[in-house]
């Protein structure tokens, strides 16, 4: 069976938001990952409310939707290898404790230098919309 492509939804106007997409779009060659605005038509259609999640990292994997560290620890799994592996290692974290440390990056993620615009930095094997 072929894997399922996940959809990532990323805030667009946030560098690291941006700069994390650029990096996991460089290690995943297959093109299994799909990037597109938390905000835009691809995530409506993914079912996200309107406006999307703003500051949480959204990803859909098929049907089911996951968010904040499930899904970055998901993207991370992915990848195989190293990254696979420390996947494992991050979820026997409790999800309080990976959601708090995810909540910690977040509230300083605009601090983050670089400017917004992944969407110039993604091959269009990435991107949605």
């Amino acid at each position: 069976m072929e894997p399922v492509p996940c959809i990532v939804l990323i805030d667009g106007d946030c560098a690291m938001c941006n700069a994390t997409a650029v990096w996991f779009a460089r290690r995943d060659p297959e093109g299994r990952l799909i990037f597109a605005a938390g905000h835009g038509q691809t995530a409506r259609i993914a079912g996200e409310p309107p406006g999307g999640d703003p500051g949480t990292l959204v990803v859909w994997q098929g049907s089911r939707r996951l968010v904040r560290s499930t899904a970055a620890l998901t993207l991370l799994s992915l990848l195989g290898g190293g990254w696979g592996w420390l996947a494992r290692v991050g979820f026997l974290l409790p999800l309080f404790l990976r959601d708090a440390v995810y909540a910690a990056i977040a509230r300083h993620r605009r601090r983050f230098p670089g400017e917004p615009g992944a969407c110039t930095r993604l091959s269009p094997l990435h991107l949605a919309e």
